[in-house]
């Protein structure tokens, strides 16, 4: 017998035959397993699944100093640190272990699902709660349970602790940050305070009360000064031309109000009355005195500089103190903020039809892997015959050649 010959021993039409002359074996054992697991189905349970969805949080922009700059940007958000969205933090909250650990003794879970202890409790409650975003992008929480009442409350539940989580987290954050701000506000306290003291001090010394409108009587005041000089000369030079002396008394006069207005302009200028009458007996001198509300005009852009420098110092100290105190207020608030840090879309109602267990799917899937085994079992069972009949045809073989 060939290599060939002992392929053909079963064929495809062999096997064809096989199934044909089993099918009653393999329908009732379909029928059997299909029944048995219908009858066990029925020993389980019902179990009622509670359904909660959330709206997805909204990405506040919040924050302080240059990071509140960079959100008013009219440019994409940059996520520095951060994986994933605010509803995959919610999502991740829910899921924690923490928020397991809370929903095992609230409902006392260790009796409810009958285990040794609370690992295997915060297990089974794992496999009967599921947590994730919807297609639609919100948050959708489900609890299983025998108890339809219990599966709507521990639902609900899930939600109340999301919420007083999230309070939490933001108080203790916000808190955090009054704390820091804090300690920033006095600290720049004091350095607006130098600043504003080196600012009434330098303003004490060149009397800079208000220095544009100082700057602007002085040199308003010097160009009329200068003007009127330039008449006196000009009409003294008329008389002179006229054929009056120098010795005329309208001469002398105008010649004398003319220094004089000289004098007024340099003290402008220089802002020092001893240079304008250096023995410091006469008139002009008691006129003047050692006060001078003027701005020497010499001084004016040295000191206009050095009084911007200053400002600068005061104003930038006094808008960094107006952020912080804006940015401690808001904290305090925050710190002391009860409102809600969700929206419910949909809350969980007790369920009128079980949810589980899917009878009918344990029926089909049973019989499917029934009419598959009993197929594979007559199959095999044709082949294994076919396989003894050609060993012993073979051994006959063998032994008649001896």
């Amino acid at each position: 017998m060939t290599q060939s010959t002992e392929r053909q021993d079963v064929s495809i039409l062999d096997l064809i035959t096989a199934l044909v002359s089993g099918w009653r074996m393999i329908v009732v054992g379909t029928l059997i397993v299909s029944v048995t697991t219908g009858a066990l189905s029925l020993l389980l349970e019902d179990e009622y699944k509670s359904v909660v969805q959330l709206l997805p949080p909204k990405e506040a922009k919040k924050g302080f100093g240059f990071a509140e700059l960079l959100s008013a940007l009219p440019i994409p958000s940059l996520r520095l640190g951060e994986k994933g969205t605010p509803a995959d933090i919610f999502v991740a909250i829910l899921k924690s272990p923490t928020m397991r650990r809370k929903m095992v003794d609230r409902f006392d879970l260790t009796k409810v699902y009958k285990t040794e202890g609370i690992e295997d409790a915060l297990e089974a409650l794992e496999r009967r709660t599921e947590i994730g975003k919807s297609e639609e992008g919100t948050i959708m929480i489900s609890v299983t349970d025998r108890d339809p009442q219990q599966a709507t409350d521990m639902a609900n539940q899930y939600v109340i602790y999301l919420d007083t989580t999230n309070q939490l987290l933001s108080n203790e954050s916000a808190q955090e940050r009054f704390e820091f701000i804090s300690l920033l506000e006095e600290r720049e306290d004091v350095k607006l305070q130098d600043a504003m003291q080196q600012l009434q001090v330098f303003q004490e010394e060149h009397n800079a009360i208000s220095l544009a409108d100082q700057a602007r009587a002085t040199i308003r005041t010097a160009a009329e000064m200068q003007m009127a000089f330039m008449e006196l000369i000009i009409k003294r030079l008329s008389l002179m031309q006229s054929g009056f002396g120098e010795s005329h008394p309208d001469v002398r006069r105008l010649q004398k109000e003319a220094q004089n207005r000289q004098l007024a302009l340099r003290y402008l200028r220089d802002g020092d009355a001893s240079v304008m009458d250096p023995v410091g007996d006469s008139p002009i001198s008691q006129v003047f005195g050692s006060e001078n509300l003027f701005l020497p005009l010499r001084d004016i852009p040295s000191v206009s500089q050095e009084y911007a420098n200053i400002e600068k110092d005061v104003l930038v100290q006094g808008a960094l103190m107006k952020m912080l105190l804006e940015q401690k207020a808001e904290s305090l608030i925050e710190a002391s903020n009860t409102t809600s840090t969700i929206q419910v879309l949909d809350h969980a109602m007790v369920p009128e039809k079980p949810a589980g267990p899917r009878r009918l799917l344990m029926v089909l899937i049973a019989a499917t892997l029934s009419l598959f085994a009993s197929i594979f079992y007559v199959l095999a069972a044709t082949y294994v015959s076919a396989l003894r009949a050609r060993w012993r045809v073979e051994y006959s073989q063998h032994v008649a050649s001896r």
